[in-house]
């Protein structure tokens, strides 16, 4: 049963006014995938007022009114404990949904249960969605569907969200919900605590907000004069009995769920799964790095192989669109202007949407699937040595495909302070902009060795990322990184659902980032052009003099070499262009005629469709340790040759790894965590790239001899 089907089978809401559907559950519940069945698709991204947690809404258009469907972050409980949780406390509470939807994984009935204990006590509107029933039925569990609903008193249908199985009966259900019927059974001294706090109390939320303060919980809502008095001496008898309130609240909620669920599974028989097989072989001492790095190999490759024709597609239809601007009657400098800082512009930022669309594609595969919790599983040695937790490995690993989607995947880090340092060490990590630099510069200067450069430099990369989120760490005492890594069962997700998914997150990207890319790309442009005409006294060349005692210590003392530099916190990718300007100069885009340009745009686009096509078997083939060099010409070569020494070279690639990250990585890492950390991050970046370069030379030179 599809969207539209569920939107027939349910009434609308009343007087046709919107109303809003929390959907509240543990990570890996699917709930993404709910909301998904339920809308159609009408997602829309952003992030809560106040945070960097992700918010997803969906709206359900019905014949007499809306449904906002609100996805709420995946939680364990509503102790605000960290970001996520904190998040939906401040949501329940001080926003009250209309109707709140339980999602619970059939398949792990009492760990969900706690959570829908929780929510019971809220006094809200509640509906429990058994969802994965399928996974629950391949464990040998049948569950008792009635049972759980005679429980509680509200509503539960059982789902299989990703087929759209149910849906329709869970929106018929909303029109039924209705507060639950709380049943723990607390010490009878902590249930005479909460009655009287409960007096004290306008809210809807009462019994629960009084277990919490008994508890000792921060919650967004804090108690009046009155209550607060009430709470210390209540607290204080409880404690004087022998009573931790906290530990007693926990207990009996542990004890209800774990009760609740032996009802509902009665007569189950569990079995071994074939997510237990699996995890034999992926979570081998021995075999599971290995497995980890051949799937993320795999990942990487399946993002540039099926990008790289599209962004080769793009570039051509740039070049279509100067030649037409050339064909114009403008002046030179409104040509250029129009041809190389619009179109150029634009096409910057368009270029990332095939990267990304890939990427966040492979990754939702990977994510939902339940290899990307594995992965971090194997790496949690390696990051704990840094004081970070096993999971910080994921966005690392991302970011040497690209720093961008790496930044906003350290939104899976449950504390701020360690998203924060797994952000500020993600820049090191060598995206594959910089791969282009460090390709030319190796087989200019090391052609023997080029292979073993290149892994030297990513590896002093990831070293230099997990140097600074450790020394952050002990600077803002840190303990070491912890926390539980729960691993979802394996599940073949369906390709609308991560196309989809994918397509939303770089939407969303391009949204926020393409402006700041583009009046970068177009400053860049005026620097190159002013004063018009002379390339070597424009503002470019000018501000790169400037710049040249800065890096003149590190072997690097052309001009050229160093303004390259600057268009390369646009795009580290235009270092090589911009080289290849300064030493051999630059020829304008040749006119192209109308029905010229859209051939070549209609050629491109077919060889990018057969590109696309050819990668599938190519997914699979042996994959070269080192990319072949750009396409620069000999002439380049020998200009680079007669510019540095080899141990300038290696200082120069060390400076271009570490030195600031591109603007859409500053922007994102603005979006994420603050424009005052931002600019930390710029200022750091330079400051190291400068002593580890300066270093390496002086090193370089020893080894080398100058």
């Amino acid at each position: 049963m599809g969207g539209s089907a569920c939107c027939e089978a349910a009434r609308p809401p009343a007087g046709g006014e919107a109303r809003r559907v929390a959907l509240v559950g543990n990570p890996n519940t699917g709930k993404t995938t709910l909301v998904n069945a339920l809308s159609g698709a009408d997602l829309k991204v952003g992030n809560w007022p106040g945070t960097t947690v992700e918010r997803l809404e969906a709206v359900l258009r019905l014949p007499g009114g809306e449904l906002r469907l609100v996805d709420l972050p995946g939680t364990y409980g509503l102790s605000p404990t960290t970001p996520e949780e904190a998040l939906a406390v401040r949501e329940l509470l001080l926003d009250p949904p209309d109707v709140v939807v339980a999602v619970v994984d059939a398949g792990n009935l009492e760990r969900n249960l706690h959570l829908v204990l929780e929510l019971a006590e809220l006094g809200l509107p509640l509906v429990v969605a058994l969802n994965l029933m399928d996974e629950a039925a391949a464990k040998g569990y049948v569950l008792d569907t009635t049972a759980l609903q005679e429980a509680l008193g509200v509503p539960v249908v059982p789902l299989v969200a990703s087929r759209g199985e149910g849906t329709a009966e869970l929106l018929g259900a909303l029109e039924r919900a209705r507060p639950a019927r709380p049943r723990v059974r607390y010490p009878a001294p902590v249930e005479e605590a909460v009655r009287e706090l409960e007096r004290l109390v306008a809210h809807p939320a009462r019994r629960w907000l009084a277990l919490a303060w008994l508890a000792g919980e921060e919650v967004p809502l804090e108690p009046d004069p009155k209550a607060r008095t009430a709470i210390a001496r209540l607290c204080a008898t409880l404690e004087e009995s022998g009573l931790d309130p906290f530990l007693e609240i926990e207990n009996a909620r542990y004890a209800r769920a774990h009760e609740l669920a032996a009802r509902v599974l009665a007569g189950s028989r569990p079995r071994r799964t074939l997510t237990d097989q699996i995890d034999r072989w992926v979570l081998h001492p021995l075999l599971g790095g290995p497995i980890f790095l051949l799937g993320m190999l795999l990942a990487f490759r399946f993002t540039f192989l099926f990008s790289t024709p599209w962004v080769d597609f793009i570039g051509g239809v740039q070049e279509v669109l100067a030649g037409w601007v050339r064909a114009l009657p403008l002046s030179p400098l409104a040509a250029s202007f129009l041809a190389d800082g619009l179109v150029g512009g634009v096409g910057t930022v368009v270029s990332f949407a095939p990267v990304l669309f890939f990427l966040y594609l492979a990754l939702a595969f990977l994510e939902t699937s339940g290899f990307l919790a594995r992965a971090a599983f194997v790496a949690d040695r390696l990051m704990r040595a840094a004081g970070l937790p096993g999971r910080a490995f994921i966005p690392l690993v991302l970011g040497f495909g690209c720093n961008v989607p790496a930044v906003y995947g350290t939104r899976i880090l449950t504390g701020w302070l360690d998203r924060l340092r797994v952000g500020l060490a993600i820049p090191f990590m060598s995206c594959s902009a910089r791969l282009v630099v460090f390709t030319l510069f190796a087989a200019v200067f090391f052609p023997e060795r080029a292979a073993l450069v290149v892994f030297g430099l990513y590896l002093l990369g990831l070293v230099a990322g997990l140097f600074t989120a450790w020394v952050l760490g002990r600077i803002a005492g840190q303990p070491p990184g912890a926390g539980l890594m729960e691993l979802p069962p394996y599940r073949l997700p369906t390709f609308a659902a991560i196309v989809r998914q994918a397509w939303v997150r770089t939407r969303s990207f391009l949204a926020g980032a393409g402006g700041p890319i583009l009046l970068a790309v177009v400053l860049v442009w005026l620097l190159l052009n002013l004063p018009p005409g002379d390339l070597e006294r424009s503002l470019y060349a000018r501000a790169a003099g400037w710049l040249v005692p800065l890096l003149a210590p590190l072997g690097v003392e052309d001009w050229r070499l160093v303004g390259a530099l600057i268009p390369g916190f646009v795009a580290k990718e235009v270092v090589v262009g911009t080289l290849a300007v300064g030493y051999l100069g630059a020829e304008p885009a040749t006119a192209v005629g109308l029905a010229q340009g859209l051939g070549q745009i209609v050629a491109g686009l077919w060889n990018a469709l057969l590109a696309t096509l050819a990668a599938v078997p190519a997914l699979f083939g042996l994959p070269q340790p080192l990319p072949p060099p750009p396409d620069a010409p000999t002439a380049l070569q020998a200009a680079l040759r007669g510019a540095l020494t080899p141990a300038a070279a290696l200082a120069y690639m060390v400076y271009v790894l570490l030195y600031t990250p591109c603007v859409a990585t500053v922007v994102a890492l603005k979006y994420e965590f603050g424009r005052f950390w931002a600019a930390v991050a710029v200022v750091y970046e330079l400051i190291l790239a400068w002593v580890l370069a300066w270093g390496v030379y002086r090193l370089a030179l020893l080894w080398l001899g100058g």
